[in-house]
């Protein structure tokens, strides 16, 4: 009966905390440029759903990994970001992990039922390539057969403790990777700077644009780069296209 409880807890060990399997295809870059302004912008890649580059797996998000170049002689504040779905309804990066993936599933939810038949995985035919920025100093534990194997020397509740500590820890790495690698704005640039961050925002299928908002001595400003390359993002193959936005019904004649 205690082996039998044993291996029951060891589902305990949370799946939504590890990182991407071994085997994740090596990523490639995009290297796209936004449209030129004084705050020059690159899209470096994409990194979607269980796709290439992956760092976590079954990320409930998609990470768009930029760079930012001040080539100007002043100071520059790139001071918001924007994504723009297919809906032409603006969306902001996410600052805290968690929050992002409910933010997805929620949104998931809403677009299936708005006829857009969404999936989570990037199709095969559209080319998405991530950064290949591997983990940090923030190393994943596990809860392998040894662990199992070792609890039957134990007794359960000091096991129900360890698998609580390794899903704490596991969390706990998670938010240091994405907080590592998120872009955190405002961002001040001085004269020559360059910074390469990412930018995550829940699933969006077919996105439409990203913005950079910024600002100099002289004004304010947007970098804006449009994203016709990803239509067919999260979207079944055999319908890419997503249907067409609901038009405002016409006023009736007086």
């Amino acid at each position: 009966m205690l082996l039998s409880a044993v291996f029951l807890f060891t589902g305990c060990v949370s799946s939504k905390y590890r990182e991407a399997k071994k085997d994740t295809p090596p990523p490639q870059l995009l290297n796209v440029a936004f449209a030129p302004a004084p705050l020059q912008a690159t899209l470096n890649t994409v990194i979607t759903y269980n796709g290439p580059g992956s760092w976590k797996r079954n990320a409930f998000w998609d990470e768009y990994v930029i760079t930012l170049h001040n080539p100007s002689r002043g100071p520059i504040t790139a001071s918001a970001a924007q994504m723009t779905d297919f809906f032409s309804t603006p969306r902001a990066p996410g600052s805290e992990p968690w929050t992002l993936e409910k933010e997805s599933k929620t949104l998931e939810q809403k677009y299936k039922e708005a006829g857009i038949a969404f999936v989570r995985y990037t199709a095969p035919g559209l080319i998405i390539a991530g950064a290949g920025v591997g983990f940090g100093s923030a190393a994943l534990m596990s809860a392998g057969a040894a662990n199992a194997a070792a609890v039957c020397l134990v007794a359960l509740p000091v096991y129900y403790i360890s698998v609580l500590t390794i899903n704490h820890y596991n969390k706990l790495a998670m938010e240091k990777e994405f907080n590592r690698r998120r872009l955190v704005l405002p961002l001040n640039l001085a004269p020559g700077e360059t910074r390469t961050g990412s930018l995550f925002f829940p699933m969006i299928p077919s996105p439409r644009s990203l913005r950079i908002d910024w600002s100099d001595e002289a004004g304010n400003g947007t970098a804006v780069l449009l994203l016709d390359f990803l239509r067919g993002l999260h979207v079944k193959p055999s319908t890419a296209a997503p249907p067409t936005p609901p038009r405002p019904p016409s006023p009736k004649p007086n």
